[in-house]
This record gives structure tokens, sequence and C-alpha cells, in this order.
């Protein structure tokens, strides 16, 4: 009797660890389901934005691409390579290259070192007027038409590009100053209290620390000013008054816009293709440099 009850508990217990390796896998598919599920739903959500990229950006540059390799729109023959060689032999469209990568290399350039400067300040320095932190968006607010109405005033005489350079940092300092001081915000103040325990001063501090850590916030602000840099068609056309500004001042977009009034499409497609290089170019620069300073 003995050697059949301990039988029946074995045969008990092996069914019941069976019921639960079953359960468990139930529950386990059952689990996987639901995620197959919820990404099946993120797909479908990510399908209007896939399908406007495709329509409103891929389908018009593979246009644009086609266009830069053809002689004209009419006739249609492969010229192939022929209008981007023509293009960069072009002494407006170098002057134009020249004028946009000096904008970069300036104005990108002391619009982050401004922005890095106001961030620390606003984040550690006066941080009992946390109002200022608002108020450099206000150049984002303000019209471009009455801006460049008071820069016209202001800078009446003057035969140079600062003005524009001036007004390029002032209508984006704000959001680089956004994007800066949100990093520093999630900084533990523990790091800096562990700092200061081990005799670091504020300069150390923040050289050693804080910039390395907002070192990803730093890099997106520097390829959203780059980005906006190609931008200040509007505010440079206004200040000038003109579609052909001094030889200063003549940037890519105005070389773009006077080959559209002319409808000179193959010109303004191959100078299309090399400036979206150029962005690129810029963009995985970046990515490199950012990859080797994390390592």
């Amino acid at each position: 009797m003995g050697v059949k009850s301990i039988s029946k508990k074995k045969t008990k217990d092996v069914s019941a660890e069976k019921k639960n390796d079953v359960s468990e896998i139930s529950k386990g598919s059952s689990g996987s389901k639901k995620a197959l599920r919820w990404n099946t739903r993120c797909m479908l959500c990510l399908v209007p934005s896939i399908l406007g990229l495709i329509v409103f950006f891929l389908v018009p540059f593979a246009r644009v691409l086609y266009y830069s390799v053809i002689n004209n729109q009419f006739q249609r023959k492969f010229v192939w390579f022929d209008n981007y060689v023509e293009t960069l032999s072009n002494e407006f469209f170098q002057l134009a290259m020249k004028n946009s990568l000096l904008l970069i290399a300036v104005g990108v350039s002391i619009l982050l070192v401004l922005a890095i400067v106001l961030s620390f300040l606003l984040s550690f320095g006066l941080k009992k007027f946390s109002f200022l932190r608002d108020a450099f968006i206000f150049p984002m607010l303000v019209p471009t038409a009455a801006v460049v109405l008071v820069w016209q005033q202001f800078f009446s005489g003057l035969d140079s590009v600062l003005p524009v350079y001036l007004l390029f940092i002032w209508k984006n300092i704000g959001i680089c100053i956004i994007l800066l001081t949100s990093a520093i915000t999630i900084i533990s103040p523990e790091i800096y209290e562990a700092a200061r325990m081990d005799g670091a001063g504020a300069m150390v501090m923040h050289w050693r620390l804080t910039l390395p850590i907002i070192a990803p916030a730093v890099f997106f602000t520097v390829l959203l000013s780059i980005m906006n840099s190609f931008r200040i068609f509007k505010e440079s056309f206004l200040y000038f008054g003109t579609k052909y500004p001094p030889d200063y001042g003549y940037t890519l977009q105005f070389y773009l816009n006077n080959n559209f009034l002319k409808f000179d499409y193959q010109t303004l497609a191959s100078s299309s293709v090399l400036t979206a290089l150029l962005v690129l170019a810029i963009v995985a620069v970046g990515f490199r440099l950012q990859k080797r300073y994390e390592v």
C-alpha cells in the first residue's frame, strides 16, 4: 500500500508539472502574440509617414536625379555627368558654395559657442531667472519681414555680410539653448556632488563631466544649425532686396533660385544634387566624429 501511494503521488506531481509547463507555454505564446499585434499596430501607424516620405521626398528627388543627367526637358538625351561638370566649373556656383561653407564655419561655430555659454549660465548661474530661457524663443516668433526692416535701419551703410550672420545667430539661438539646457537639466546632481568631493573646480567639472554627457545634444544642435544655415535665404533675400546680392552675400540658395527663375532645370537639378551630397557628407562626418569622441 505504501508503494502504491508513493507512485500515485509521483504521477500527480508529474501531471502537475506538465500542466504548469503547458500553462507557461500558453502564456508565452499569448504574450508573443500580443507583442506581435503591438508591433503590427506600430508598423501600421508608420505607414502614412512612410508613404509621405516616398511621395513627397523620394519620388521628387528621383526626378531631380533624372533631370540632372539629361540635356534638356524636351529632347531628354542622357549626358550623364556633363551637367555636374558644367555646374562645378561655374564661377557663380563656386562663389555660392564658398559663401555657404563660410556661413557654416563661422556662423554655426559662433552660434554653438554662444548657445553653450548661455545654457550653462541659465542652468547653473541664473537658475532664479528661468524665464530668460523662454525669452530666447521670442526671435522665432517675430515675423522675418519686421526683423529685416529693423536690421536694414540698424546696419544701413554697412557693406559687409556681418548683418546676415548676426540675423542667422539671432534667429536660431533660441532653439539651440532650449535643446542644450534640456540636456543639462537631466544630469543627476549626485554626479556634481561626487566631483566636488574629489576636489574638482567648476571649470574642470563642466569640461570633464557636463560637456561629455551632453555631447549627443551638442551634436544634434550642430546638425540642426547647419540645416538652418541652408534656410537663411528668406532673411538674406529680404535684407539685400534683390536676387543678385553682393558677392559676399551670394549663397547656394540664390544660385538655385536664379536658375529656377531662368527655367534652367538641368543646372538647378545638378546643383541641388551637389548640395544634397554636401549636406550628406557633413552629416556623415559629424556621425563619425561623434562615434570617435564617444570611444
